[in-house]
């Protein structure tokens, strides 16, 4: 158990003897007003505080645990007159009402946690991911309300990567030696970075999106799914030349796609299955909408995540690199590459717990998107926006 669990031990034992005392009618009036307050702050957070503001993610928060007590000091006001207080339905009333506030404080508790594991407020994220008591309470949670906080959860972070693990789900930072900054002038790596491109459109909701891909195979790029998501006519930008694109494959699941363009001139990356543990690297990409970078980078493990989808829905596996490098905002859909300037994986997001690690689908992961995107050639569906 971790401080947060104790803080809800404290709570549910809080919680229990208010409803023994006040009764289960009484409490359930409450949790009508505490739902109903909790739906229109979610609601209302995202409206007021937006996106784009360090702060915003804690004042969302607490926004709507504000609106969470509101509802519950409205509820009780209307049922306290409702109130058994004698006669042989007293007993089973408070003990009714002290098991209803248990589950009332653990619901609360659990939607905030789920909203809360994936904003950029690290020291809370890790602390909600770690919660035993909050990852029991998941385990009995209908999927339908996952999906329902799926988007009030992504408007909790300012950058555009998706929810890259289940909310309840530890996140493991292998510690390895740092990067080899040698890595970034060997000739292999160097060579890489011309088949880098910048890709950049507007999704449908009307924001611009920006993002990075590779070149690997004529006329074939590679990017994240989330990158192009809700984009219909998506343009890559490569040696000052802007390419119309058109999107061929698209797998919300695995978060990669696929976009056909015009030759480019330009080598086609290969990939390299033999990524490990320990391994140099170097990530290339575009970082928040800016010039070409490197970084170079080392591989910290190989593991397989519990994924949601890139709209934070469903729950999928997938093998993927965690890497200690500076992954930012734009680098998304890049390559990691090794020191021969191979493909050991796609970049797909950045830890929200640890500045220095990243995170990239592996190459062996993404191998069969890669076939089947050079065997398609008709335009395919982006589906809707990430947020």
């Amino acid at each position: 158990m971790n401080s947060l669990d104790l803080i809800l031990l404290a709570l549910v034992v809080l919680y229990a003897a208010s409803g023994f005392v006040h009764g289960f009618v009484v409490n359930l009036i409450e949790g009508i007003g505490l739902v109903a307050g909790g739906v229109i702050g979610i609601i209302v957070a995202p409206l007021i505080f937006g996106s784009g503001d360090v702060a915003h993610p804690l004042l969302s928060l607490l926004l709507v645990v504000a609106f969470l007590l509101l509802g519950q000091f409205l509820g009780r006001l209307v049922g306290r007159d409702l109130r058994v207080t004698e006669g042989p339905w007293r007993a089973i009333d408070a003990v009714a009402g002290a098991a209803l506030g248990i589950v009332a404080v653990l619901g609360a508790a659990w939607a905030l946690g789920f909203a809360a594991s994936g904003a950029s407020l690290p020291y809370l994220s890790q602390a909600v991911r770690t919660s035993v008591i909050l990852e029991r309470v998941d385990r009995v949670m209908p999927s339908q309300a996952s999906d329902v906080l799926a988007a009030f959860s992504r408007s909790l972070t300012e950058d555009v990567f998706p929810r890259y693990l289940e909310p309840f789900e530890p996140e493991v930072i292998t510690s390895v030696e740092p990067p080899d900054e040698a890595t970034l002038a060997q000739p292999g790596v160097r060579a890489a970075a011309g088949s880098v491109v910048k890709i950049i459109g507007s999704a449908e909701c009307g924001r611009g999106i920006e993002g990075s891909g590779f070149v690997y195979a004529d006329g074939r790029v590679m990017t994240n799914a989330h990158v192009v998501a809700g984009v219909s006519d998506p343009v890559v930008q490569i040696d000052g030349r802007s390419v119309d694109a058109v999107p061929v494959l698209f797998d919300a699941e695995m978060d990669i796609a696929v976009l056909r363009t015009r030759h480019l001139d330009v080598p086609n990356l290969r990939f390299d299955l033999t990524g490990a543990a320990g391994t140099e690297a170097a990530v290339l990409g575009y970082p928040e909408n800016g010039p070409f970078d490197a970084r170079a980078a080392r591989i910290r493990d190989l593991t397989t995540m519990r994924a949601p989808d890139i709209y934070g829905q469903g729950e999928h596996p997938r093998d993927a690199f965690s890497v200690r490098s500076l992954v930012r905002s734009g680098n998304s859909g890049g390559p990691l590459v090794s020191a021969a300037g191979e493909v050991y994986g796609i970049v797909f997001a950045a830890s929200i717990s640890d500045s220095s690690t990243g995170y990239a689908v592996t190459a062996e992961q993404a191998a069969g998107n890669a076939q089947a995107g050079i065997e398609a050639t008709d335009r395919v569906s982006t589906g809707g926006c990430v947020r």
